[in-house]
């Protein structure tokens, strides 16, 4: 990865490099950000690179290898002018659901796809749109559920950017009446938008019952003592966090878009994208549901769609098929 945050892609490497290399595979990991790639040293190598030239960089030090797996663009990159160095069959992950580059730099970044050997989409979604016939569904590990009571928290937790519609969220709050019944809409994350969406809320008189946590390292104890988790983006190429509330058996209300029915499926409490009246409404309707039983549906479903070691031991079949004798 070039980076040197931790957002998704970056939380979703530091999980599975351990499982890797826990099944026998020498792993070593470039990119992301050193105070949260949570990484066992003893078992995965680590080295940072926030610039292609960095990744290509430590790249050319590793030598020989067997599997490149490059996430993101500027990865795939470093990836394919180092290959005469390292030689390695290249299999990359499609995080996101659209093209490669922006503007006129896709025409010059779609040869990257012809040369990888291995396309892997994180949903059915992205894979249709940017042509992928191999889909391999995130994983998230597998945990206790929440306690049966749970504070009275609406939490909104991803990148405060446009396209995730916090706004939405924070729209669809102001027509709701549980803040009338000592609910709190909390948001967690950082990103562009914070200082607008604060300035939204004070326009909608909302500071008495919204809370902004800031960005959390940690979102364990957050994502299992909330009520509900509330994901308003969309077109969400995946969504880690809503997969981590339903690990939790934390209820889930999702935009009806994106990867959303993917995750929570059909029968999940979904609303029409940015429509935050219809959002409004299944946010009031939980004071009459079964919010328990609807959680532990989404549990069952993580269970057996979205675990970390099942999807670990598919990711290893890919490189293996790609890599044939080699590895």
């Amino acid at each position: 990865m070039r980076s040197d945050s931790f957002a998704g892609v970056e939380r979703y490497v530091s999980m599975v490099a351990p499982r890797l290399a826990a099944r026998g595979c020498d792993v070593t990991v470039i990119g992301g950000d050193p105070a949260h790639m949570a990484l066992r040293s003893d078992v995965v190598g680590w080295r940072p690179a926030s610039t292609t030239w960095q990744v290509a960089r430590e790249l050319k030090r590793l030598g020989r290898l067997d599997i490149v797996h490059a996430h993101m663009t500027a990865a795939e990159i470093a990836a394919v002018i180092t290959k005469p160095i390292h030689h390695a069959r290249l299999v990359t992950t499609l995080h996101f659901a659209i093209p490669r580059g922006s503007g006129g730099r896709r025409v010059l970044l779609m040869p990257l796809g012809w040369l990888m050997d291995e396309q892997i989409a994180i949903s059915e979604f992205v894979a249709a749109t940017v042509h992928s016939n191999r889909v391999l569904l995130n994983g998230v590990e597998t945990t206790e559920p929440g306690p049966s009571r749970r504070d009275r928290r609406v939490l909104v937790m991803q990148r405060l950017e446009e396209e995730k519609h916090t706004d939405v969220a924070l729209r669809a709050w102001s027509v709701s009446g549980l803040r009338n019944f000592d609910w709190t809409l909390v948001i967690a994350g950082r990103g562009a938008q914070l200082s607008q969406l604060k300035q939204l809320a004070i326009d909608l008189n909302l500071s008495r019952s919204v809370e902004w946590a800031g960005f959390i390292d940690d979102p364990t104890q957050l994502l299992a003592r909330s009520a509900l988790l509330l994901a308003p983006a969309p077109a969400e190429p995946f969504g880690l966090t809503v997969v981590e509330a339903m690990a939790r058996a934390t209820p889930v209300i999702a935009a009806n878009g994106g990867a959303h029915p993917e995750t929570v499926g059909a029968d999940g409490w979904l609303f029409p994208p940015g429509d935050a009246v219809a959002c409004a409404r299944l946010l009031d309707s939980i004071r009459h549901r079964d919010l328990k039983h609807y959680g532990a549906h989404l549990r069952s479903r993580q269970l057996e769609l979205f675990d970390i070691e099942a999807h670990t031991d598919r990711l290893l079949k890919v490189y293996l098929d790609s890599a044939g004798s080699t590895c």
